[in-house]
């Protein structure tokens, strides 16, 4: 077994001290009592799974090749799929680092979302089931396991930049300020407008004079300079700043907006700004603040837009306007929704109107080479990038910061925020530039493609992070289109259903091994209202392909979601749970097992969770705690989140009735006792938050609910 370490080279001992496991020939897949019923390596696990949070489209990027969202870690569904199939008395980490073959062994995922069980099974050489209700999600992970060719990927890539990517770079031709030659417009900083109530003047929606901080440097960023527009980059945003072009004095914390709040400018009246959108039917519009740019000759620079920026800008929409009929973009409209809402009540009411014409036109010029390409598994591997590129070019996108990836993408907070500030990127790309189709296809495409192929693991040893490869492991099948076939072939070993997995008719009764899966958490993602925004660009090319993109918009009837915007309750989800597990419960084997990954901060999504489970007579026999999420993530920054959680690992229901705790007390000690013994197991290495706490004691609560010992939900009992 070979190993390359990341930064420094590896010492010649330390691949000696590794203390990897010897390799050893992978037990068959057993019927008795499973290795992840008795033990689990709970802090090894969390220890790769916070590594891997960090940096998640690098360690597993063949999972990354397109947006889908709260993925759990692969090194997780790794450990609790060899965990499942192991027998009792093996540990996980006995066959984390090595090649493994469980290939009768059947595993379903009924919410496969972004594949990651799907990918973790067939690297282990099982059969797998994978179902989504959502078609970009099957769409998505049939792309990730279907195989492909790097050759022809970077074939496909030549021809498209040799073609459209040229015409896509003239839509961002920009004149350097410095030698008056020919440069291109790398970012482009926008700023939307309103009008103001009282003297209607149109105010720039600016919380401040700066455009973009410096990730690492506190005080330093991108400014400009409010009398003269002129662009620079100042150490000392903390002081009152002298424009270095006009020389008038400003100060650069102050702006024209603070959160719902406008002040004018021009006559000093502040307003809602919503309300300076009602009295208009139209989406609010944007000026060109800045661009920076790279010259031949000169290099890269920020620069005020010019006559010849907004003709060239101008050329786009009259580009758009003349072609707009025959070129491929959606106009779809947008449905009313919990996150829709958002853009709605900004004016946008067209899926089109989240992109600024540059981008319309950039976007369908690049989608109508793609769709011409002749290798229709090449084509739809290109129309997924397109669909991945959609959410670093559109309007909703914002400055990250300086000395990073410049672009924030459309869904850093699992939402449509209509951005005050945004950032436009060079769609095509130059210089691995942030968001670009060109960058995107190095950093996602053919490294997920990559790595599928040829999948490493990480180890942490004392001299950092250590890639080991993991030789005859793919996450790449044929797939299947039954489930006979799935099992009698040797080469096709994966099976994607597309529909709701509240109904598994395709599947038989006892013929699934193990279900492993990431259920939703109740509210909180809104997946069809979030996937409507690829879904509507996808169609273009997929409607007469698969009949799950023939309707105008993904389905939203059996998503297992708490939605009141849909009529959708906690009742509703926990019936559509419990439907979900009765399926499972019936295409399982008597000894198989349904284990799954849970948290949540409501006591009452635990209470469905519990009711769920025990009316598809289920059990939960083991919990183990496991890290879950980044620190730092920006959904959950600044926040008492749950950033741990819970491996619910479950049995069918068996005849013999459980003995109840009958008393209050005994059953609340109970549970604070198993809980205290479940955080101790990472406790000492891991700061857990009280979120963290509740949510594993909710889970024990849970347990004791399914097993029949208590009547009593998780939010009918008290923490104390």
């Amino acid at each position: 077994m070979t190993h390359e370490q990341f930064g420094a080279a590896l010492p010649a001992t330390e691949a000696i001290q590794l203390a990897l496991p010897i390799a050893r020939e992978t037990p068959k897949a057993v019927q008795g009592r499973r290795a992840i019923e008795a033990d689990f390596p709970v802090l090894e696990i969390s220890r790769l799974a916070q590594v891997e949070s960090y940096r998640k489209n690098v360690y597993r990027p063949a999972y990354y090749i397109h947006k889908w969202w709260a993925r759990r870690t692969g090194a997780t569904f790794r450990a609790i799929l060899l965990g499942t199939l192991l027998p009792e008395g093996y540990s996980p980490l006995d066959f984390f680092y090595q090649a493994n073959n469980f290939p009768e062994a059947v595993i379903l995922d009924p919410f496969m979302g972004g594949g990651t069980t799907v990918g973790e099974a067939l690297r282990l050489g099982a059969r797998v089931i994978g179902v989504d209700t959502n078609p970009v999600s099957w769409f998505l992970v049939k792309k990730i396991v279907e195989p492909v060719s790097l050759r022809s990927l970077d074939q496909a890539f030549r021809t498209l930049e040799q073609s459209v990517g040229q015409k896509i770079l003239h839509l961002y031709d920009t004149i350097c300020p410095h030698c008056h030659g020919p440069a291109q417009a790398i970012y482009t900083y926008w700023v939307k407008r309103v009008p103001c109530q009282t003297c209607g003047q149109l105010v720039p929606l600016r919380k401040s004079m700066v455009l973009a901080r410096h990730m690492s440097k506190p005080h330093t960023g991108l400014v400009t300079c409010p009398t003269c527009g002129h662009p620079y980059i100042s150490s000392t945003l903390d002081q009152a700043q002298r424009c270095p072009s006009c020389r008038s004095d400003f100060a650069p914390q102050q702006g024209y907006s603070a959160g719902a709040i406008y002040t004018c400018p021009t006559c000093a009246s502040r307003g809602q700004i919503l309300d300076a959108l009602s009295d208009g039917d139209e989406s609010p519009p944007h000026t060109m603040v800045a661009i920076y740019y790279l010259c031949p000759k000169c290099g890269k620079g920020y620069k005020k837009p010019d006559t010849h920026d907004l003709t060239v800008y101008d050329q786009s929409k009259e580009r758009l306007k003349e072609q707009g009929e025959r070129l491929p973009y959606p106009r779809t409209a947008i449905r009313p929704g919990y996150n829709t809402n958002q853009m709605i009540n900004y004016h946008y009411h067209f899926w089109s109107q989240m992109f600024n014409e540059r981008q319309l036109l950039g976007l369908s010029l690049l989608l109508e080479a793609i769709l011409h390409l002749e290798d229709r598994n090449v084509m739809e591997f290109m129309l997924l990038l397109f669909s991945g590129t959609l959410e670093f070019n559109n309007i909703f996108c914002s400055p990250k910061g300086l000395g990073t990836g410049a672009v924030r993408h459309l869904f850093a907070h699992h939402a449509f925020i209509p951005t005050k500030e945004p950032l436009e990127t060079n769609l095509w790309g130059i210089n691995r530039s942030s968001g670009g189709f060109s960058t995107l296809y190095q950093e996602r495409l053919r490294r997920g493609k990559a790595y599928a192929q040829k999948p490493v693991e990480r180890y942490i040893s004392a001299h950092g992070q250590i890639k080991v490869p993991i030789p005859g492991e793919r996450i790449e099948a044929t797939l299947a289109t039954s489930l006979a076939e799935l099992v009698a072939s040797p080469d096709r070993r994966v099976l994607l259903l597309n529909h709701s997995s509240t109904d598994l008719a395709e599947i038989p009764s006892q013929s699934v091994d193990a279900a492993v899966t990431d259920p939703p958490y109740m509210g909180n993602v809104m997946y069809s209202e979030l996937a409507d925004f690829f879904y509507v660009w996808l169609r273009l090319g997929l409607e007469d392909l698969y009949p799950g993109f023939a309707p105008p918009y993904v389905s939203r009837e059996n998503e297992a979601i708490v939605n009141p915007e849909h009529g959708k309750g906690v009742d509703f989800y926990r019936d559509t749970l419990g439907a979900v597990f009765r399926e499972c419960h019936r295409v399982l084997k008597d000894e198989g097992l349904l284990v799954f990954t849970f948290h949540h901060g409501a006591a009452e999504a635990w209470d469905a969770l519990a009711e769920a489970l025990r009316m598809a007579s289920f059990a939960i026999q083991r919990i183990w705690p496991v890290h879950a999420e980044m620190d730092v993530g920006v959904p959950i920054l600044g926040k008492e989140s749950v950033k741990f959680d819970a491996i619910l690992v479950c049995r069918k229901r068996g005849d013999a009735p459980a003995e109840p705790i009958k008393s209050r007390e005994e059953l609340a000690r109970y549970i604070r006792e198993t809980s205290q013994s479940i955080t101790e197991k990472v406790a000492g290495e891991f700061s857990l938050t009280e979120a963290d706490k509740a949510s594993l004691w909710q889970a024990v609560a849970a347990m004791m609910y399914t097993q029949g010992r208590t009547g009593l939900l998780p939010s009918g009992l008290v923490t104390n």
